[in-house]
């Protein structure tokens, strides 16, 4: 005869294992993910437009993996920076050339880096000398610091293969709207491996008679959703309106790239992420302000496009307003705009004030601030609490590191605007315009909250990599014969491609269009983004 007894001891072996092989199933993934990475950085060390191809990708994947693996383990966050670094290896001692034009045309950019640099040093020695862990937290800082720098240098090579650029873009695009389905599984409450943020966090905001359910999908967080939303959007907007050198440079609405934009709203409303949702504001903003003022063209047709974007994009949000779980997210984002002033005076210019009453002139060191400093020295967190990004500058770097970051800050911009003034080739324009729209939209969003940049160095190299695409799109165009010569051209600088991009050959004299005088026909010339 059986007992009850029995029957429970039956019960729980099976319980245990189940998790057990729960247990081995998260292992396994986990190892193969590591696995994956270090294949990934082999292709990386030897093909870096591969690498960084390979890396875009990894970076969707490494979320849900860490929540589905035992412990959440941090590393599954960070590895993925060792493909980016194999694809910077494999470019600065490659002798890429479009690298080389870009140092060689700008020394300035490499003094610009120096001050940023020398700006690190006053916050790592203080975290040397305060904190046991010293070494550590110091490392931590100056990786969250420097190692996104890493993107200025990637994608100024990018903007001397343009074509690769694109694809780039494309798959960012795609890696991505593919994952932002589990913002709808977990807004449905479907119940997913993988879903959901990262476990110890009660992911929701309160307002007066609201509570907002903040929805992460497959994403460790609301915030690195939201993020990827934004730059989902905008990078469609840019696929979507760039016209490279089509003929009469007439744009193409490629209705791939028009559902892409209106999906990633879905992710970045559901996200409640306000910071996030006031992005793509800016990045329209920025776009237009910088066509208007570089290209000196009317914006009426661009406009145009962006309203029928917005129009569409707002039909799943009239289908589902009268949904209950939708209207708190509604009420909520409906205050955006005029929380916006309150939120710039209390958090950023508050927490600045805050911040130098707690820690002084020279701040608390680098890295307290930095997420992840918790696992490293937990006697430096103490009285952390900035969460906008200009406070943890002043937290981390104190003023004479503050200053010195000005001064790097300072020096690019003055020299950028000079080679805005000279540019006169129209496609150039728009691409640095699409550029310097998702920077900007990029910068606000650290302004509010640095978390998703300083805790993620991935993300950072992501922006970077257009503030360098930026930078190289400048130093494509030649120098204007004078200043009289202000008419926009729709011509490249060059009729033809006699050589691949980067290879050199005999000097030969090429022809000039209005605007432009050329030195040789060998000098690298812009691939054709189209």
């Amino acid at each position: 005869m059986l007992r009850i007894d029995d029957f429970d001891s039956q019960a729980g072996s099976t319980c245990q294992a189940a998790t057990f092989g729960r247990s081995k199933v998260e292992a396994s993934v986990e190892s193969f993910f590591y696995i994956t990475v270090a294949v990934g950085a082999l292709f990386a060390i030897t093909d870096w437009r591969a690498g960084v191809m390979i890396a875009i990708i990894l970076d969707c994947f490494r979320d849900p993996i860490r929540k589905v693996s035992e412990g959440e383990p941090t590393l599954v966050t960070y590895c993925v920076c060792a493909v980016w670094g194999a694809a910077f290896v494999n470019l600065f001692f490659g002798g890429n050339p479009g690298l080389r034009k870009v140092r060689a045309r700008f020394p300035w950019l490499e003094k610009s880096l120096t001050w940023y640099v020398l700006g690190l040093i006053p916050g790592a020695v203080l975290s040397l000398a305060l904190y046991q862990n010293g070494v550590v937290l110091a490392g931590l800082g100056f990786a969250s610091y420097a190692a996104p720098l890493l993107g200025i240098a990637l994608g100024a090579a990018f903007a001397f293969e343009l074509k690769y650029l694109k694809r780039i873009l494309q798959a960012y695009v795609l890696i991505n709207s593919i994952a932002f389905i589990g913002a709808i599984a977990e807004w449905q409450m479907w119940d997913w491996p993988g879903l959901g943020g990262l476990k110890g966090f009660e992911w929701i905001r309160h307002m007066p008679g609201v509570i907002v359910r903040l929805i992460s999908g497959f994403f460790r967080s609301p915030d690195i959703a939201g993020f990827h939303a934004a730059n989902a959007m905008m990078v469609s907007v840019i696929l979507l309106l760039n016209r490279g050198d089509q003929p009469g440079l007439r744009r193409k609405i490629h209705p791939l790239w028009l559902s892409t934009a209106i999906w990633s709203a879905v992710p970045l409303m559901l996200c409640g992420r306000r910071k996030m949702l006031i992005m793509p504001i800016i990045f329209i903003a920025a776009y237009l302000l910088y066509i208007q003022l570089a290209a000196k063209q009317s914006a009426t047709r661009v406009i145009g496009y962006l309203v029928l974007i917005i129009a569409i994009g707002a039909v799943p949000l009239a289908v589902y307003r009268d949904e209950a779980s939708f209207e708190d997210h509604q009420a909520y984002y409906a205050t955006t705009l005029s929380d916006v002033a309150p939120r710039l005076k209390d958090n950023v210019a508050g927490g600045v004030v805050g911040t130098l009453r707690q820690s002084g002139l020279m701040g608390s060191g680098l890295g307290v601030a930095t997420q992840g400093a918790q696992h490293f020295a937990v006697e430096a967190r103490h009285g952390v609490w900035q969460e906008d990004g200009v406070s943890r500058l002043f937290k981390e770097l104190g003023v004479p590191g503050v200053m010195l970051i000005a001064v790097s800050g300072l020096l690019m911009l003055r020299n950028c605007r000079t080679e805005v003034r000279r540019q006169r080739y129209l496609p150039l324009i728009e691409i640095q315009a699409f550029a310097f729209a998702l920077i900007m939209a990029n910068l606000a969003s650290f302004v509010a909250s640095h978390q998703h940049f300083s805790g993620d160095p991935a993300n950072a190299l992501w922006v970077l990599l257009f503030c360098g695409i930026f930078i190289g799109t400048l130093a494509l165009s030649e120098r204007p014969v004078s200043r009289s010569a202000a008419a926009t051209v729709t011509r490249p600088p060059t009729a033809d491609h006699p050589l691949p991009i980067g290879q050199e050959g005999p000097p030969k004299q090429a022809p000039t269009h209005q605007g432009y005088h050329h030195r040789h026909s060998h000098e690298t010339q812009p691939a054709q983004f189209s």
